[in-house]
């Protein structure tokens, strides 16, 4: 298990009142994560070697007690429903002074949604952010909360100050995903919209309405209808979703089958790999030799040296599926020429995946693992 791989379950096993501290240490000194200090799995990242002054302030900063928050009267009547205290929440769209003085009488209000419990929706204008939380965090779904009472499609439940019910409803609710969700297979790198919209079924327990409009559970799950419509095709394929009547149209819903998938990662009734053909060779010298012959050597040393600066940071973690395609594309050029025929089909299967929206984590990794080949090609020339 990786650096990342590792972070992030000890994020989702960690109770939200750990407030548990994660350093990534890492090497690759000009990668997104070391430009920017901190992503979205560390609460900072240091580049090796270490400089013990940036660690000790680190440590120093991350450790240092923070101000609890002040005890309310709501504390006490969460714990009656089973939460430890006032849900964290990231509320939608994010609101005013007075409205979130109002909103942390009842919950805690956080600013993004890898650390909510809850995603609170204070009517339809809330639905855009309610999809990008979902988008940003597609292996973490929290429930959503209807504060307006219109937005049932959208939400797994709905929440009424004066009626005792729904306080209850969203405990239920928020202890439900947690504990679905804690069991779901942990994977690295980005979520394809298959595991996305496993994840999102398994841990909400809830049927999937083939059906579009504003405020309804298949545009605020977070995928585009394209990417959506994919993954419902990929998984009723596979036998993971069963077709169920539903008013006057159908729903889909997960199988026992695709429940076990959802906790071990693997697919029911994914088509067993053919063998592997043959990786081509990391580098071909005959196309190599052409190249020199045609522009010069002093011309391939400079294309070579550009390469080797573009796979320094190539494909880092974390980074988006835009991005990916981005860097798939002007590696298979820069490559190509210079005959790293090994990389070129490694991003050339990227790209294909990330067009199909399935495979995509193995074809980052196998992406990466070209790029570390290529590398190291390089470093012993």
């Amino acid at each position: 298990m990786d650096g990342y791989a590792l972070a992030r379950l000890m994020r989702e096993i960690s109770r939200p009142g750990d407030r548990v501290r994660l350093i990534g240490v890492t090497a690759d000194r000009h990668g997104p994560a070391s430009r920017r200090g901190v992503d979205a799995r560390f609460d900072t990242i240091l580049v090796k070697p270490l400089d013990p002054q940036a660690l000790y302030a680190a440590l120093d900063r991350l450790t240092r007690p923070e101000a609890p928050a002040p005890e309310t009267g709501a504390d006490a009547v969460w714990r009656r429903f089973g939460l430890s205290g006032r849900p964290r929440v990231l509320i939608c769209p994010t609101p005013g002074a007075a409205e979130a003085a109002a909103f942390s009488q009842a919950f805690v209000p956080v600013a993004c949604a890898a650390e909510a419990d809850l995603i609170l929706l204070s009517g339809k204008v809330g639905l855009p952010g309610l999809r990008a939380a979902r988008a940003g965090t597609p292996t973490r779904p929290v429930p959503s909360v209807d504060l307006a009472g219109r937005l049932a499609g959208a939400c797994d439940v709905a929440f009424r100050v004066g009626e005792p019910a729904s306080w209850a409803a969203v405990a239920e609710a928020c202890t439900g995903f947690s504990a679905r969700r804690a069991g779901l297979a942990s994977g690295e790198g980005p979520a394809d919209p298959v595991t996305h919209l496993l994840a999102l079924l398994h841990a909400s327990a809830r049927d999937l309405p083939l059906a579009g409009g504003e405020g309804g559970l298949v545009d605020e799950c977070g995928l585009s209808p394209a990417a959506l419509m994919a993954a419902v095709l990929i998984l009723t394929e596979a036998g993971a979703l069963s077709c169920v009547a539903a008013g006057t149209g159908v729903s889909v819903r997960l199988t026992e089958a695709a429940i076990r998938a959802a906790t071990t990662g693997i697919l029911p009734g994914a088509p067993r790999r053919p063998a592997e053909p043959p990786r081509p060779p990391v580098l071909d010298a005959h196309k190599t030799a052409e190249l020199t012959r045609l522009i010069g050597e002093a011309e391939v040393g400079r294309r070579r040296d550009r390469l080797i600066g573009q796979l320094a940071t190539a494909f880092a973690p974390q980074t988006d599926l835009a991005t990916l395609a981005h860097e798939a594309h002007l590696m298979m050029a820069m490559a190509g020429s210079l005959g790293f025929e090994d990389l070129v089909a490694a991003c050339r299967a990227l790209e294909a995946a990330i067009t199909a929206g399935t495979g995509l984590a193995e074809a980052v990794t196998e992406a990466r693992r070209a790029v570390a080949d290529a590398r190291s090609h390089c470093a012993a020339a």
